[in-house]
Formats: C-alpha cells, sequence, structure tokens
C-alpha cells in the first residue's frame, strides 16, 4: 500500500471515531467481485464484500433496494457491469444490489450478455440502472452528444428488462449543471454521484452522494459507513464536477 492510500485510511478512521462518527443512511459502490476470475482490477474478492456485509450489520445498519429512512440504511451498487457479479451471483443473491451498467459493453469479453442482465433482472433484489452507452466522459461531449449518450443506455436497459429506467450515475463520477438537466429531462429521477456524503444531506440538489469502499479494510470499511470518508467531500467535489 502506498504512503497516500495508507494516510486516507488514516484519516478515515480518525474522522469517524473521534469527530464524525454517524449512522445516517448512504449509498456506496464497487465495480465487480471475484473469487479466482477477476475481471477487472478495480474487482473486490468476494470474502471481502461479504466481510464489508458483515460489519454493515453489526453496526446497525440494513443494505435495502432503496433508502427510505434518513438513518441506518445502505444502498449498494456496481459501476460498468462486470461479469463477476454474475459468476458470484449464488453468494450475493440476497443482497439488494444495483448495477450501473454501460450499455456499449453489452455482451463484450469481460462484462454482462444480454441473456445474464436478463437472469439478474429476474432477481427481484436486483436493480439494473445506466452508467450512460459508452462510458464516455460527459464533461467533454456536446449536449446533443450527452442526451445520445443517456437516451441511448435508458432505451436499450428497458428494452432488456422491460422496465422503466429511472436511475444513473455518471461515468468517471463526473458531470455538470447541464449534465443534470438532460439527465432529469430524459427520465431520469435518480442520478448518483460519486462524492462522500450522506443520502439525503445532498452535496449537489437532485444528485445522490456515493462512497467508493472496494477495496477497503474492515477498520477503514467501518470507517467509511460512518462517515469518515466525508473528509475528502471537497476533493471529490474538485475532482467531479465543473458548473458547466
Amino acid at each position: 500500500m502506498n504512503q497516500t492510500n495508507l494516510l486516507k485510511r488514516y484519516l478515515f478512521i480518525f474522522y469517524s471515531n473521534f469527530i464524525n462518527k454517524s449512522n445516517k443512511s448512504k449509498a456506496i459502490f464497487y465495480h465487480d467481485v471475484h473469487k479466482n476470475d477477476k475481471y477487472t482490477n478495480m474487482s473486490t474478492s468476494i470474502n471481502l464484500f461479504l466481510k464489508h456485509i458483515e460489519i454493515i450489520v453489526k453496526n446497525n445498519f440494513k443494505v435495502v433496494s432503496n433508502i427510505n429512512n434518513e438513518t441506518n440504511q445502505i444502498e449498494i451498487s456496481f459501476d460498468d457491469g462486470f461479469q463477476g457479479i454474475y459468476d458470484n451471483i449464488e453468494r450475493i443473491s440476497n443482497i439488494p444490489i444495483q448495477i450501473f451498467f454501460t450499455t456499449s459493453h453489452l455482451n463484450k469479453k469481460n462484462y454482462l450478455s444480454k441473456d445474464q442482465l436478463i437472469d439478474l433482472n429476474l432477481n427481484d433484489k436486483i436493480l439494473i440502472s445506466s452508467h450512460s452507452n459508452t462510458h464516455v466522459d460527459l464533461t467533454m461531449i456536446s449536449k446533443s452528444n450527452v442526451e445520445f449518450e443517456l437516451k441511448k443506455s435508458k432505451d436499450i436497459l428497458e428494452n432488456i428488462t422491460n422496465k422503466e429506467v429511472k436511475s444513473l450515475c455518471f461515468p468517471y463520477g463526473r458531470f455538470n449543471n447541464n449534465i443534470i438537466e438532460i439527465a432529469k429531462n430524459i427520465g431520469y429521477n435518480k442520478i448518483y454521484a460519486s462524492i462522500p456524503g450522506y443520502y439525503y444531506y445532498p452535496t449537489f440538489k437532485d444528485i445522490i452522494n456515493r462512497s467508493l469502499v472496494q477495496f477497503a479494510n474492515g477498520n477503514e470499511f467501518k470507517a467509511i459507513i460512518n462517515g469518515g470518508d466525508h473528509i475528502l467531500k471537497e476533493w471529490y467535489k474538485f475532482k467531479h464536477y465543473s458548473k458547466f
């Protein structure tokens, strides 16, 4: 582990244990899980993921499909749509998760296939949502191309799932005010960023905070669900948000 990541972990733990410990509800996210085959370097071992679930329960939180209480609830999502989710579904099928899928990845190596998405969609604890069409940085393309990216993804996923797709998370976590308005006009009413914070205390209007936890060890994960990563909120805002 490099010194920067080690320092971040100590900051999280100190901040949550002594300054900002909270049981407020929040969203957390991963990219994939693996036992043997790893489809991305962003993947979390299935044992670590299940350890995280144990920590959630021990700290009086509950994993839910949709947060509807200000305290003690956790939403879990996976970005991109890697195949490890399907490979390990027997281990996680009883855990509510949301998969933010990049539709141009459909049927490609390392990613979920159409048949796998259809199968996952049969599980009422799994929600299939949009991560754009091509995983482009939306802040770097025209408004018309943003609209195309978000609408095409929505249309493809609705055709596969036979459900209305209302949730979106931004590729690379990057967004601006124009992108928010375009997404809302297309029909997304739950829009997720990658900025740490509590669910009912948005950093930006109409945008849901999320905390990245995929490599967190036990102590760090406990600190994050208690709000320890909020100390880095301004850094994440600077990295991910531009006004226009």
